[in-house]
Order: C-alpha cells, then sequence, then structure tokens
C-alpha cells in the first residue's frame, strides 16, 4: 500500500519565515523587558536611596523633598522627549495602534532605545505610571525594525509588531498568554489563526527570556485567595456594572488632565516637570502604598488585608490623579499598571462593603480586588479576554477565572455603552481624527486623508462678485470652493450661498460676504473614516484639508468622490 504524504503548501514558506522571526522578536522584546525593568530598579535606587537622604527636609512629619524627585525626572525626560522622539511621551499603545493601522507598522528605529530610557527615568524618579507601554512600543519598534530590515510586506511588517509588542508584555509580567492576548486583542482586534502563531511563539519566548534573568514569581501575591462560593457570582456582576462606570469615570478623567496640561501655555520641555511636582505632592502624602512607580507593593498590601476601607478608596482615587498627571503631562509610561492598581483598591472596597452587608454569603473579601483590576481595565480598554486570562496569569491563581469571567464581560459591556467601541487607548489617537475601535477595523480607518485628497484645489478670492461663481459652476462643475486670500483660507462658499441671492444684485454682493467663515475641515492624517462622519453628521459634500498647526493653510481638498476612491484603494490592499 503506497502512502501519499501531503504537498507542502506554496505559503507555508513565508509563514515558517514569520514564525522565525517571531521567535527572534521574542528574544529580543524579552530582552528589553529585562533592561527596562533594571534601569528602573537602578534610578530607582539612585532617586530614593542615595538622592534622597541627602536632600531630605522633614516638616510635620513629611518628609517635603520627596516632591522633587519626580520634578527632577521631568526635567531630564522633558527635552529628551520633545528634541529626540516626541511619540515617545505618554503611554505609547496608541502611537504602536496608528503604526499597525496606518503606517504599515513603521515605527522609528530610535523609538525602542529612546522609550526605554524616558520610561525608566520617569518611572524611577517616581512618576505613576507602568512598565506596559514603555515596553509595547519598545518590543514593537524591534519588531518593525526586524520587517524593516528583512524588507517585508506591510501586512508582515505589521504582524511582527504585533510579536515584538506581545514580548515584551509577556515578558514584562510573567504572562506568555496574557502577552499574546493583548497583541491580538487591543492592538489587532482579532486575527486569523495563522498569523496567531507567530504572536504566541513570540510570547512564550519573551516571557522565558524574562524569567530567566527576573525569576518566574507572580506579579501579585493572591495566596489564600482563591475561594469564592456560586452565590457570589451576583455581588461579581454588581461590581462588574459599577466598574465600567469607574472605567468611563477613568478615561475622562484622565484625558480631561491631559487636556488641562495640553492647554497649558508651558513649553511642552517643562511640562513633565509640572506633572511630576503634582504627583510627587500626593507621593509625599502617602509614600510607602504604591501611589508612586508601578504600584504592586501597594496592591500587595491590598490583597494581604493590610489597608482599611478608607484608605481603599483614598488610594485608588490618588492613583488616578497621579497617572493622569504622570502621563498626561507628557511623561513616559503606561496605564495598565496603574488600572490594575485602582481596580485593586476600589475592588478590595467593595469586597469588604460586600463582606460588611453579607458576611454569610462572602467567603473572602479581598478577592475583590482581583476581580476589580480586571473589570476595570475590561472597561477602559475594551478587552475583556486579555485581562480574564492575564490577572489569573500574574497572580497564579486560576480558580478565580469564573468570577472575573463575570465582573470583566459585565463591566466591558457597561463601557461599551458609553464608549461605543472606543477605549483609554484610541480616545488619544480619536482626538487627532484616527477612529479605530474594538473589533476589525472599518476599511476607511485604514486610509489617510493625505492618500486620497486632491492638491490641486480651484479656489475663489473674496473681493470678486459673487456672479462669477456661475462661470465656476459652469466650467469646473464643483458645487464648493474654498475662499483664499494670500494664501490663507478664509472661507467656504457654494452653490447654496449663491441661490439666496437675488440675481439683480449678484454683481454688486462680493464672494466674502456670501461665504461661510465657520469652516469644517479635514487634516491630512485623519482617518477618510472621519471625514465621511463630518459630511453626515453636517450635510456636506466636500471639506478643505488644511494644516493641523496652520487651520488657514489650505493642503488641499476632499469630497464625496475622493472617498470611493479610498474604498477602492482600500479593497486593493493585502488583507490583515
Amino acid at each position: 500500500m503506497k502512502i501519499s504524504f501531503p504537498r507542502f503548501p506554496v505559503h507555508a514558506k513565508k509563514w515558517l519565515i514569520l514564525d522565525l522571526l517571531g521567535g527572534v522578536a521574542g528574544v529580543l522584546g524579552g530582552l528589553g523587558a529585562v533592561v527596562l525593568h533594571l534601569m528602573i530598579e537602578t534610578i530607582n535606587h539612585f532617586f530614593f536611596e542615595i538622592l534622597l537622604p541627602r536632600i531630605s527636609v522633614h516638616i510635620g512629619g513629611f518628609n517635603l523633598s520627596i516632591i522633587l524627585l519626580p520634578v527632577l525626572g521631568g526635567l531630564i525626560v522633558g527635552p529628551l522627549i520633545t528634541r529626540l522622539a516626541p511619540e515617545t511621551k505618554g503611554h505609547g499603545i496608541p502611537e504602536v495602534m496608528e503604526a499597525v493601522a496606518l503606517k504599515g507598522g513603521h515605527i522609528r528605529k530610535r523609538v525602542a532605545f529612546l522609550k526605554v530610557i524616558v520610561s525608566a527615568i520617569t518611572i524611577g524618579s517616581g512618576g505613576s505610571a507602568g512598565r506596559e507601554g514603555p515596553i509595547a512600543q519598545t518590543g514593537s519598534a524591534i519588531g518593525s525594525t526586524l520587517a524593516q530590515i528583512f524588507k517585508l510586506e506591510p501586512s508582515d511588517a505589521k504582524l511582527l509588531v504585533v510579536c515584538g509588542l506581545s514580548a515584551g508584555i509577556a515578558g514584562a509580567f510573567n504572562a506568555p498568554l496574557g502577552g499574546a492576548l493583548f497583541g491580538m486583542e487591543v492592538l489587532l482586534r482579532g486575527i486569523g489563526l495563522f498569523n496567531a502563531m507567530p504572536v504566541i511563539i513570540a510570547s512564550v519566548i519573551g516571557a522565558a527570556v524574562a524569567s530567566t534573568f527576573l525569576g518566574q514569581k507572580p506579579a501579585f501575591n493572591a495566596e489564600g485567595l482563591t475561594s469564592w462560593s456560586p452565590p457570589e457570582l451576583v455581588f461579581y456582576a454588581i461590581l462588574g456594572l459599577i466598574f465600567g462606570i469607574i472605567s468611563v469615570l477613568w478615561i475622562k478623567s484622565f484625558y480631561a488632565i491631559e487636556g488641562v496640561f495640553e492647554r497649558l501655555k508651558v513649553s511642552s520641555t517643562y511640562k513633565p516637570a509640572l506633572g511630576g511636582l503634582a504627583t510627587g505632592f500626593l507621593i509625599m502624602l502617602l509614600p510607602e502604598h504604591g501611589i508612586m512607580g508601578v504600584g504592586y507593593e501597594g496592591v500587595n498590601k491590598a490583597l494581604a488585608g493590610e489597608l482599611f476601607l478608607a484608605l481603599l478608596l483614598i488610594l485608588g482615587i490618588l492613583k488616578m490623579i497621579a497617572t493622569s498627571c504622570t502621563v498626561g503631562s507628557g511623561g513616559s509610561g503606561g496605564v495598565f499598571a496603574p488600572s490594575l492598581y485602582i481596580g485593586a483598591m476600589l475592588g478590595a472596597a467593595m469586597g469588604l462593603l460586600f463582606d460588611m452587608a453579607f458576611p454569610s454569603i462572602v467567603d473572602q473579601p479581598l478577592t475583590y480586588a482581583l476581580a476589580g483590576m480586571a473589570a476595570l481595565f475590561a472597561g477602559a480598554a475594551q478587552a475583556p479576554i486579555n485581562v480574564i486570562i492575564m490577572i489569573p496569569e500574574m497572580s497564579n491563581d486560576f480558580a478565580l477565572i469564573p468570577p472575573i469571567m463575570i465582573s470583566s464581560s459585565t463591566s466591558f459591556f457597561v463601557a461599551w455603552l458609553f464608549l461605543r467601541g472606543s477605549s483609554i487607548y484610541t480616545i488619544k489617537l480619536h482626538k487627532r481624527g484616527i477612529i479605530l475601535r474594538m473589533g476589525r477595523p472599518f476599511i476607511l480607518d485604514l486610509i489617510k486623508v493625505e492618500e486620497v485628497m486632491t492638491k490641486k484645489v480651484i479656489t475663489i478670492s473674496p473681493d470678486m462678485p459673487a456672479s462669477i461663481l456661475e462661470l465656476f459652476f459652469e466650467e469646473h462643475h464643483h458645487t464648493g470652493y474654498p475662499v483664499v486670500e494670500k494664501g490663507q483660507l478664509v472661507g467656504i462658499v457654494t452653490i447654496r450661498d449663491l441661490q439666496k441671492l437675488p440675481h439683480s444684485i449678484r454683481n454688486k454682493v462680493k464672494i466674502i460676504e456670501i461665504a461661510s467663515k465657520d469652516i469644517i475641515v479635514a487634516y491630512p492624517d485623519e482617518t477618510v473614516h472621519s471625514v465621511l462622519d463630518k459630511m453626515h453628521e453636517k450635510n456636506i459634500g466636500r471639506l478643505p484639508v488644511v494644516d493641523r498647526n496652520n487651520p488657514r493653510r489650505l493642503l488641499g481638498i476632499i469630497s464625496k468622490r475622493d472617498i470611493i476612491r479610498a474604498h477602492e484603494i482600500a479593497a486593493k490592499r493585502p488583507a490583515e
């Protein structure tokens, strides 16, 4: 009997190469996590063990000099960020999402190096931020660099970016499955089976490399918190409902404080120092409870039952403010770890309240701290699947998956009702006109305005008589024209504006008198989907495209005809 073996598919060679490169990204991403961890420890030791004792000033039981440490860190990172790599400020993941969705996975090589430095200084000097944003951006830059070296197609380059990110996350938190799911759910918003394999390989290798140097100790000590009873699932569902609302408030407060710093008439170079000043003041009030840095020591205190109810609530709120000031002012660090801290504090507080009200039902009130971690991030990041796995991985306690599933999915749905698919990561992009939501992206989310806009724009002078519009409409067949004076956009005039004028006075009225001065505009880095939403909302057929830094500088115009062309371009691009 002759045995026939299946033929080796032609595309299998490509996937084997991607798996191999994913393994390389895993090694480098894991090493990046190790370097970041050691740098944070070293810088923190310098600031708090060497520098602080030499400058300490104690008044009323408080060490006032603690305030200066995050300020000093901000003064160091501010010039580095503004002069060398502005994309390294903030929490980093929105920039990676933009690179994957709109830039073919291209990230500047210097980002991998600089992100580690500025984040280590921000966190090590006392700034309230997490490691996941920095190592995610660093790992992504490593993946992008590999793709550039081997000249991969954009779709493959994006996949390698996700491999680097997932490896970094897995190494930073000793959570290989959680790292893979983070990349697939948060960054790619869904993935095919073949594409998942390089990501999984990268995550496993990244975690293995990091644990070789840093050990396999779980991030959280959840010993003794494995018990729960079936009736408690109702309480976990209630926790999820409440945390869905809290996650929305967390996002709103974060971007509200960021907006305050953006509006300050101060150089961006010095804003991280101002954020450090506010953070330093909060650290001075409660220096031993994890408000500064990543905050895991505070989480472990909550899990050990060392914090009373009022203090848990206070710490959760203060961490929100401190993180918003650190990251929102332009410092470098992530929001994942702070979200876990906030969720742990408020979740533990809810567990104590449930225990007070129903002592015969609640088995272990501090278990709600772990559920709170998962629920807050599931709502804020719109990524419930990731935390359902990642929190048990980080606490080495998989017995809590059922209650975490209930609280996370409930929080996710409640937050979705308010956010409609936006998240703490995508709102930063929304402010720049880049619309990315959970789930597979809408086809027009993948095309920027600058790719399809008409650059040769027919304009009209403001001093011309309105009657000239009749000739314009007849000759060019456009229904609207930008009004430009000395190279500056001053209005837009349409056929509707002309139709409002009687024929008898059209020669006497100037264009500027009938043109609309309140102009709805588009930006070249905005997505076509965002422009289409503006057109639909305002019932207009074309938008002038202007420079984001100079809204009077006309760069082009985009019409519904250009949007049809955007559909054609997107349809020709390779499937993700």
